[in-house]
């Protein structure tokens, strides 16, 4: 609870605020008797005044030298309107930082003394941000101590996550990305005291189904289980903009998550209509791509190098204005765009070697029955894999090389940046291939924060998965929180540049 303010405190505290307008900077205040006398109130209540007043900067004073009238702030006016832009900066700053998952929910907030050196504020601007983040319920006081949101213990609350499965006891994953995502998802569930159940949706199908535990509706499981909100997985769906459709009608508080670019569409669509949906967005933004633009020009660039085969998607057309948006102020630098627009995503190549595969005439029923034991069959399916990645590669590969080639013979590039890890770690292989040394090759530079990033030190840009899950959890369970409350409500979440030897 916050506690209550005294009544004749607060009053003696504006009335030797407006004694002090009329008096210069560095004069003497009257003694802790006489104040008390002018004022008529007792010298304790004079001493808690002036002890305010130190704290806020507006009295400096030693213990038998008297009280004078701070010498950097003249009167109360002065130090409002020097204080009021940075009280709006600091807490537009605060605002992000929750945003970017900086304050987990269920620790305290830093110190008072941390939070105004981060911002760069007096305490008492401080204590207004505060106050103002209280007041529009995104943060909450106990005791002493500010949390973002609550510090309680609540009962677990129930969150749906729905997601594309073939069946109701399995959903798809397949990337690394999913995989990190469902990881720190059920972290942070765990710190957040929610308990995550899923539900598999499969849109291929002539009418599309959700698959709940029981066969129930949908709308009957939700309300028996207390599902309080929803998030939605847009990974692998045939139409996440109609499964969201669907969400909607149900009335829960609904995160949805922008890893599908048909996605999209339905910000517009609903995001102005529907105040319970927040779409949340880390990897489809310009965010990503001007990041690393100003990476790299910090650190000497003036003449890069796009290189993309995936253009037809709007994540890679966005990294790319990104990029130019970084570059567009810094004299004499240049962006070259080396893009291909036939592909929205690796997909499209994987669709081409599933199409005509040869793998399975190495496997014939009569190698496995004779060559391999039984025990050793189910191996086949991850050499299949790999199979199929290798010549997803080598397709992806084949009509890139020129671009790579042409990167290469012009001098004037000194930084190549790759729409995603995948084409980096396919420059970086060809480069190894050629045998170019480290003062020969571009830097270079890539999206996802992969393993393969950490395998090769490749340089790269790691989305902000964290901070995602905890605003789409915090969206579910604090829908009516100003932190949330926009006209076309999406979520952009900075990232960081992952420094590695490929740009050193």
């Amino acid at each position: 609870m916050q506690q209550k303010k005294a009544p004749v405190l607060e009053k003696t505290i504006l009335r030797i605020r407006g004694m002090m307008d009329s008096l210069p900077a560095g004069n003497q205040l009257p003694s802790v008797r006489v104040l008390s006398g002018m004022l008529t109130v007792s010298p304790v209540t004079i001493m808690r005044a002036i002890n305010r007043l130190k704290s806020e900067g507006l009295i400096s004073g030693r213990w038998g030298k008297g009280n004078r009238i701070g010498e950097t702030i003249q009167t109360e006016k002065a130090y409002f309107n020097e204080e009021r832009g940075a009280f709006r900066c600091a807490r537009n700053q605060f605002k992000q930082d929750i945003i970017n998952g900086s304050y987990p929910t269920h620790l305290p907030l830093p110190s008072l003394n941390q939070l105004a050196i981060k911002y760069n504020i007096s305490y008492p601007t401080l204590k207004k941000v505060l106050q103002s983040l209280i007041d529009d319920s995104i943060i909450k006081r106990s005791g002493t101590k500010y949390y973002f949101f609550t510090n309680r213990t609540m009962s677990k609350v129930r969150i749906a996550v729905v997601a594309f499965g073939l069946d109701r006891r399995n959903i798809k994953i397949e990337t690394e990305r999913e995989r990190t995502f469902y990881r720190l998802l059920s972290s942070a569930a765990l710190d957040l005291n929610v308990e995550i159940e899923f539900i598999s949706y499969n849109d291929y199908l002539e009418e599309p189904v959700f698959y709940t535990p029981a066969n129930e509706s949908l709308h009957y499981y939700l309300s028996q289980r207390g599902i309080c909100g929803i998030i939605l997985s847009s990974y692998h769906m045939n139409n996440s903009a109609e499964c969201l459709s669907r969400l909607l009608t149900l009335n829960l508080p609904v995160s949805a998550w922008i890893e599908d670019s048909r996605i999209l569409d339905s910000v517009e669509k609903y995001g102005a209509r529907y105040r319970k949906l927040t779409f949340f967005d880390s990897s489809y933004s310009t965010i990503p791509g001007y990041d690393v633009g100003t990476y790299l020009i910090s650190k000497g660039h003036r003449h890069i190098a796009f290189l993309s085969p995936f253009h037809a998607s709007p994540w890679s057309q966005n990294r790319l204005k990104g990029l130019k948006k970084a570059i567009s102020g810094q004299i004499g630098a240049s962006l070259i765009p080396m893009v291909l627009t036939d592909a929205i995503n690796d997909y499209v190549y994987m669709s081409k070697v599933l199409a005509k595969s040869a793998f399975e005439e190495c496997f014939t029923a009569t190698a496995l029955e004779h060559d391999i034991h039984n025990f050793l069959a189910p191996r086949i399916n991850a050499l299949k894999y790999e199979h199929d990645i290798l010549r997803r590669d080598a397709l992806i590969f084949s009509d890139i090389k020129p671009l790579i080639d042409n990167v290469g013979a012009d001098r004037s590039v000194t930084a190549l940046v790759c729409v995603n890890d995948l084409i980096a770690k396919l420059v970086n292989e060809y480069w190894n291939d050629l045998g170019l040394t480290r003062e020969q090759r571009k830097a270079l530079i890539g999206f996802d924060n992969s393993f393969t990033s950490i395998e090769q030190q490749i340089s790269t840009y790691e989305f902000n998965t964290q901070g995602e899950i905890q605003n789409m959890i915090n969206h579910l369970r604090y829908p009516e929180t100003s932190l949330y409350k926009k006209d076309i409500p999406v979520i952009r979440i900075s990232g960081r540049v992952i420094e590695r030897g490929s740009t050193r």
